[in-house]
């Protein structure tokens, strides 16, 4: 794949024609900057043309050698000739053609109300007139491909990787690192245990296009380090449509297998509970069930009152299927208003299984002999996801110089997890098999929305302001998670129920969470834009911004667990071995919870399992730029002030947190052209890293997939970073770009998780590192192979391809306890590669090949007993074909993971700081089978 890869890039960047010359080029619109379809090119002497393609291009081919005068045209634009086109037959002729709109008014001609975002040339030409150092993908290039989401699209950009098939990390940084924008609003973390944004909640078929701004300015957030990621959602149509979308999708190892879950609720298939699993609302309290004697009714009563639900049972895996329904208007009003209206709702349904290897193991002293194993465990993971997405947006047109937007984005989702563990635990248990068990639903329910407004007040002088409110909820009701065991002699025999003899977290246990978090926001922002003749001729206009925004959030977080007891005393021990060995579906029935001689329901939520926690950013900002032929400067302050707040407590007393920090931040960006298409780029910023909610809550959690607690730690404190862009872009022709650049950062108190600390078992927590540095290299190069040659079948091909090579060292300083203080950061890949290969060929059709692979990166970070945790690299291929037909109507077919290639956790057992066959060992392995997927979409108007 790499040599073909390579092969191509080098046809495509040096190839010349033969034979008889090619003319090919581009057309451009003067006022906006995008690329114009359908228009002409005629070579007047010899009655020879062609029109440009969907992404303005165009190409004549075999021309014979000489002078021609080229005439270029398009329906309501303005026609250029060109006298004396020289062709030859040695090398490519090129034009690059910009026309400025005709004065003749014609009557068929549909005008575009709205500025084109969504292709890819648009894109480019967004990246290449940014001030900052910028990465984007646009909804163009992700129709080629068989992304379904926008974290599947979004690791085609320069520096990204995916983890855990949802999360962003930027140029090797852990994703908590990033700060994520839905359509110019603070998009809220969407999950209780990191700091973080779930990329997969967001449809590909919602996206105009996402953005990356890897370095600062004063008017975008300083809450970075990675990068700022904005996602835009589609908010206008050309025409009125009405789509249906059918999918399915069958997945290799799991679709039409064995599959395992426990009894859910009626409302399942729509992503949420109904109240089955939840505790029944005349539910002792905390203190109330604590208090109360074991043996008392109110206990007895409450065990009672529970859901019988431990066993899981068998069914088949069907094979996943989606159902989407779009909707667009346009809808004109009086005084020349309009108002434009689109409307999607997605519905899927998933499955997953797969096994999982899990091991750990006893420090390695003796390297002649194999390492001991700890425990040795299969997994068998049975996952069941339901979405409903639903966007919608509203653009109101008020004039020609001013519009207001209405955009909201809603997703449900239900996660129904199953894992049944089997194995050994050669400490706890050294003469007994094992069946451990999790039964878990959780369901979110996530909403964001923003009014924004867009005015011109004057030639020169632009407003615009944005009043956001986002919403998460989520539910984990009734997480089951417990433990069984059959002595290794007793093979004929049942297993019997671990009981704990206190309340604890992993032992025989019920758990119930929810999480209720909003934020408020609101900006605004102004510029104004004058001519100048500043520095001589260096500079022409002058462009003032400033502005403000506001941010407001306010989180609760519940959480109780009991466990299930046989408290002993004058209680039979016959009684006791009958019961503990009952059937999953019968042991907790409500008839074993008599007052005397059953087992009895005890509360073990403390103090720390619930927290209130608050978060208000005020920022102001302004910036002056300097703007010429070759030349712009940007320089801007950026003031933050931010108060977080967290309540809980502890088991000795009161834990409150009051964190404000007023931070003044530097911006300076600079660009230098290098003739048209062409420049250069310098910047420099200081950004803050703050703590989230989570990582501040003592609030302990038992992670039952990795064997460890959870923890936070509310000493941390914000994190500054200085951060260096330096990059060189190219734009040769619409559609194409190359870039190279390299970039430093410099940490000061970073902040560190999935840290390990010693206890017996591990346990991640965060730190403050006493600094950081990360640097590294980028390149991107998207190179159409259109009239690189005469053979026409190349005519078709695009290549995307982006590599980069990053290197990051964190020193722990005092915190170093039992650990080594200086290496890299955590989640830091050495290298990133992304290459894809796009075919657009005649009658509708296009296909692509997209490969991804990334280098080991510490997981987990280890200690005198735990040592270092890698996830190893992967190799990630996906193909996909399209047909289009007349009227929207479009096939799709692709094969996601073709390589099926395995997830690999090893430990760095021998402690050199790398991993090899000869001397490290895994923790868990697994793989997820490839996944078919075929989508059909119809036009039904």
């Amino acid at each position: 794949m790499r040599k073909t890869l390579l092969a191509i890039l080098f046809i495509g960047m040096f190839v010349p024609s033969f034979g008889q010359g090619n003319l090919l080029g581009s057309v451009y619109d003067r006022e906006n900057g995008e690329t114009i379809i359908g228009a002409n090119v005629l070579i007047e002497e010899l009655g020879l043309g062609s029109a440009t393609d969907f992404d303005g291009l165009f190409i004549v081919r075999n021309i014979p050698q000489g002078s021609y005068t080229v005439k270029i045209s398009s329906i309501g634009y303005e026609t250029k000739i060109y006298q004396g086109v020289e062709i030859n037959n040695q090398r490519n002729t090129e034009l690059k053609t910009i026309l400025s709109s005709g004065t003749t008014l014609l009557e068929e001609v549909t005008v575009v109300e709205y500025k084109r975002t969504h292709t890819e040339v648009a894109v480019l030409q967004e990246i290449k007139g940014a001030k900052q150092v910028v990465s984007g993908v646009s909804s163009q290039q992700i129709a080629k491909s068989q992304d379904g989401n926008a974290a599947q699209a979004m690791q085609r950009i320069p520096g990204v990787t995916i983890v855990e098939n949802r999360f962003v990390m930027i140029r090797g940084l852990s994703e908590r690192y990033n700060n994520v924008m839905i359509n110019n609003v603070v998009a809220p973390s969407t999950e209780v245990d990191k700091r973080t944004f779930s990329f997969d909640l967001v449809s590909s078929d919602a996206l105009d296009r996402m953005l990356i701004f890897k370095s600062g300015s004063a008017d975008n957030p300083a809450d970075f380090a990675g990068g700022v990621i904005k996602l835009y959602t589609i908010d206008a149509v050309e025409e009125d449509y009405l789509k249906l979308s059918l999918g399915v999708g069958f997945r290799l190892g799991t679709t039409g297998n064995p599959y395992f879950q426990s009894q859910g609720s009626a409302t399942d298939f729509l992503g949420f509970d109904n109240g089955f699993r939840s505790l029944p609302a005349d539910f002792p309290g905390v203190d109330e069930l604590k208090n109360s004697p074991r043996n008392s009714t109110l206990r007895r009563d409450a065990a009672r009152s529970l859901t019988n639900n431990w066993n899981s049972t068998q069914g088949v895996a069907l094979p996943d299927h989606s159902l989407g329904l779009g909707f667009g208007k346009n809808i004109p009003l009086k005084g020349g208003r309009k108002l434009t209206t689109l409307n999607n709702i997605n519905y899927s349904t998933s499955f997953l299984s797969f096994e999982r290897d899990f091991f750990r193991y006893f420090e390695w002293e003796d390297k002649t002999r194999p390492i001991l194993q700890r425990f040795a465990y299969q997994d068998d993971n049975y996952q069941k996801d339901t979405r409903i997405s639903v966007l919608s947006n509203w653009n109101l047109k008020l004039s020609n110089k001013s519009r207001i937007k209405f955009r909201n984005l809603f997703n449900q989702i239900g996660e129904n997890e199953t894992i049944l563990r089997r194995g050994f635990d050669f400490i706890q248990r050294p003469n007994d098999n094992l069946e451990n068990y999790l039964l878990g639903y959780r369901s979110r329910s996530i909403y964001t929305g923003q009014l924004e407004g867009e005015h011109k007040i004057a030639d020169n002088k632009n407003m615009g302001w944005v009043l956001g409110f986002s919403y998460l909820r989520e539910n984990e009701p009734d997480l089951r998670r417990f433990r069984t065991y059959r002595p290794k002699d007793q093979g004929d025999q049942p297993f019997i129920m671990q009981l704990p003899p206190s309340s604890n977290l992993f032992e025989t246990g019920r758990y119930y969470g929810t999480l209720n978090e909003y934020s408020l926001n609101q900006g605004a922002n102004y510029d104004a834009k004058k001519e100048v003749s500043a520095l001589g001729s260096r500079f022409s206009s002058l462009l003032l911004k400033t502005g403000y925004y506001a941010d407001y959030r306010q989180r609760d977080f519940n959480s109780r667990y009991f466990s299930y007891l046989y408290p002993g005393g004058l209680n039979d021990p016959a009684v006791l071995r009958e019961l503990e060995r009952l059937p999953l579906t019968e042991i907790f029935r409500p008839e074993n919870f008599d007052v005397r001689n059953a087992f009895v329901i005890e509360e073990g939520t403390r103090n720390i399992d619930t927290y209130t926690a608050s978060s208000f950013t005020g920022a102001a900002f302004g910036s002056a730029e300097l703007s010429g032929d070759l030349m712009t400067v940007s320089v801007g302050v950026r003031s933050e002030y931010n108060i977080q707040t967290l309540d809980t407590r502890d088991d000795i007393g009161s834990v409150n947190v009051v964190r404000p920090v007023l931070a003044f931040l530097p911006f300076l960006n600079f660009s230098h052209g290098l003739g048209s298409n062409s420049l250069v780029r310098f910047g420099y910023g200081r950004t803050l890293n703050r703590p989230e909610f989570r990582e501040l809550a003592p609030f302990l959690f038992y992670d039952y997939k990795l064997e460890a607690a959870r923890v936070g730690n509310p000493n941390l404190v914000t994190a500054t970073i200085d951060n260096i862009d330096l990059r060189f872009e190219t734009y040769p022709r619409g559609g194409e770009t190359f870039s190279i650049g390299v970039f430093y950062k410099y940490f000061n108190d970073p902040i560190e998780n999935r840290t390990i600390i010693t206890t017996e078992q591990p346990s991640f927590t965060y730190i403050n590192a006493d600094f950081a540095r990360n640097f590294g290299l980028e390149l991107e190069l998207r190179k159409s192979l259109k009239g690189v040659t005469n053979w026409a079948v190349l005519d078709g091909f695009a290549m995307n391809i982006n590599a980069s090579i990053i290197y990051s060292t964190v020193d722990l300083g005092e915190t170093a306890v039992a650990q080594d203080r200086v290496r890299p950061l955590q989640g830091q890949s050495p290298y990133i590669v992304n290459a894809a290969l796009y075919y657009e060929g005649t009658k509708g059709w296009t296909s692509s090949v997209v490969y991804n692979v990334f280098g080991n990166r510490i997981f987990s970070v280890g200690d005198v007993l735990f040592p270092t945790i890698f996830e190893l690299s992967r190799n990630s291929l996906d193909v996909s074909v399209i047909k289009r037909f007349s009227k929207g109507t479009s096939v799709k077919f692709g094969v996601s993971d073709v390589l099926n290639a395995p997830f690999r956790f090893y430990e760095d057992s021998d402690r050199d700081g790398k991993i090899t066959k000869q001397g490290d060992n895994p923790i868990f392995t697994f793989r997820r089978g490839q996944m078919f997927q075929l989508s059909l979409t119809f036009d039904l108007l």
